[in-house]
């Protein structure tokens, strides 16, 4: 792949909240842990193990325990977007790749570091290397976090995963449902914000930091509230 190819598929590559019901090519899956297993990580300590959920029952179970946490959102954080959440839908998707952390290789990190960031690190970049290696077949993904609480513990369960073992994303893989998205009014302001990026030269400093660019705290909010897809006026 040339440069210009990998740009196009970064530029167009983004989370889908909805996907289509069609099952995925046979070997997709492993293809895209194939990559997934060779991301960089921390110490090369290699964190990561998945499990591929495509039983509908077993989806369906998995979203309701983390939808769940979903819908005390508001209560807690009052202006959070909930439209932008994938968790109550990932049932639509028809694989579910389950990402499990391991923090026992906390022990191979620097004492002197935060261990628990050098984990969520590496497995941040194998979650991406995994949406990379799905937008190259034409697949789509997102984001799909639960921090701990009763929804990873119920989703232990349902999967037998050893406590030791943390639940760190969950991945929907498919096809987008794109008429499914446009048909949903709440998707739309997400939608029109997820492909914006901040310019070149608003994010590049060379020899030193350009104090003359560094944004106010009013540009920042201006910016989370006119770019974040977490962050949207309720009209």
């Amino acid at each position: 792949m040339n440069y210009e190819d990998l740009l196009k598929m970064v530029k167009n590559r983004r989370s889908f909240r909805r996907f289509k019901r069609d099952a995925i090519p046979a070997g997709s899956v492993e293809k895209i842990i194939e990559v997934a297993r060779y991301s960089p990580s921390a110490g090369n300590s290699q964190p990561w193990e998945f499990i591929v959920v495509e039983d509908d029952k077993v989806k369906r179970s998995i979203t309701k325990n983390i939808a769940l946490k979903f819908g005390d959102a508001e209560k807690i954080d009052p202006d959070l977007y909930t439209g932008c959440a994938v968790q109550p839908h990932m049932y639509t998707a028809p694989v579910l790749i389950v990402v499990c952390g391991d923090p026992r290789l906390e022990q191979t990190y620097p004492k002197f570091l935060d261990r628990g960031i050098l984990l969520h690190q590496s497995l941040a970049i194998c979650i991406y290397s995994m949406e990379l290696a799905a937008a190259s077949l034409g697949l789509v993904t997102a984001w799909a976090t639960i921090q701990g609480g009763p929804p990873e513990e119920e989703v232990k369960k349902l999967l037998d995963i050893p406590n030791v073992l943390t639940v760190d994303h969950i991945i929907p893989l498919g096809y987008p449902d794109e008429e499914g998205e446009r048909k949903n009014e709440r998707m739309r302001p997400v939608r029109e914000r997820a492909r914006q990026r901040r310019s070149f030269n608003e994010l590049v400093h060379y020899s030193k930091y350009d104090r003359s660019r560094l944004r106010s705290d009013k540009e920042i909010a201006d910016f989370i509230w006119s770019k974040s897809v977490t962050r949207i006026t309720r009209s």
